[in-house]
């Protein structure tokens, strides 16, 4: 019973922290560039998004999906299955399904500690 109190404790400071240094308020205006961004496509957003120079497009794109299952503020019991490739996975063998599993937990924890962060400013 203490442990969960503490727990719960964690999550209110955090929270707090959260709306102290405005985060929901950037997390709207994001979601109402992004709106009004899907409406009309862009030659320059194209241009930008198989620019072969730019290595790290993969590791935001898995970032926004890690955000997203953070964000959501319950207890995912399986986060590295939602982050997994069906595709890729599918067509690997068994060693290389391990190796796969293996980069993608390292690359999530990465991941979250960036999130937390970001989000709480450590």
């Amino acid at each position: 019973m203490a442990q969960r109190q503490g727990e719960l404790k964690k999550r209110a400071q955090i929270a707090k922290q959260r709306l102290k240094m405005g985060y929901w308020e950037s997390v709207r205006r994001e979601n109402a560039a992004e709106d009004r961004a899907d409406e009309t496509v862009t030659v320059k957003t194209y241009v930008r998004s198989v620019d072969p120079v730019s290595a790290a497009a993969p590791d935001e794109k898995m970032y926004k999906k890690v955000c997203a299952i953070l964000d959501r503020d319950e207890a995912t019991l399986n986060p590295i299955g939602q982050l997994i490739d069906n595709d890729v996975y599918t067509s690997l063998d068994a060693a290389s399904k391990q190796r796969y599993i293996l980069e993608l937990s390292n690359k999530f924890r990465e991941l979250k500690e960036r999130y937390y962060k970001e989000r709480i400013g450590s």
